[in-house]
């Protein structure tokens, strides 16, 4: 007993002292996004938007590029299989978007299309199902909006 305290003390100060820091949220970007015009799912615009939201509250705009994005997103789901009666049993949802940057008023730099999907199986819970969707949808989209951060870094 008196062992695993000490190991997971150990632990805890190794963790604590190694500096660990995030990368992507302490970076310090050579660019700010000055708007971001949504075009389609509102949901997956909205949550992109949120994840690039810290970069557009720039305090230091000299020396930065400046960039304005569209965003054209939209959500697909299809049924992947089906039982011998017909019931859908696995699911797929595939995000789309498509980034545009613009760099300050010199027009477009950049268009890209970007997309992610998952498959899933069926639930007998519908409500269940429409929540567990909705998680799947975030993640598809928060994992988006790290790749635009990726790409927006990468010009």
């Amino acid at each position: 007993m008196k062992n695993k305290i000490l190991v997971n003390c150990l632990i805890f100060i190794f963790i604590v002292s190694c500096g660990y820091t995030p990368i992507l949220i302490e970076k310090d970007y050579l660019f700010r996004i000055q708007s971001i015009e949504r075009i389609g799912n509102n949901k997956i615009n909205s949550s992109i938007a949120q994840k690039l939201k810290y970069l557009s509250k720039s305090d230091d705009t000299l020396n930065k590029i400046v960039y304005n994005l569209r965003l054209e997103s939209k959500l697909n789901k299809k049924i992947i299989s089906k039982d011998s009666k017909g019931d859908p049993l696995i699911f797929e949802i595939k995000v789309t978007t498509i980034v545009t940057i613009l760099k300050g008023n010199e027009g477009k730099v950049l268009s890209q299309e970007i997309s992610n999907k998952i498959n899933y199986d069926n639930q007998v819970d519908k409500f269940e199902l429409i929540k567990y969707e909705n998680s799947l949808i975030a993640n598809l989209s928060s994992n988006l909006g790290d790749r635009i951060l990726s790409i927006l870094s990468n010009i």
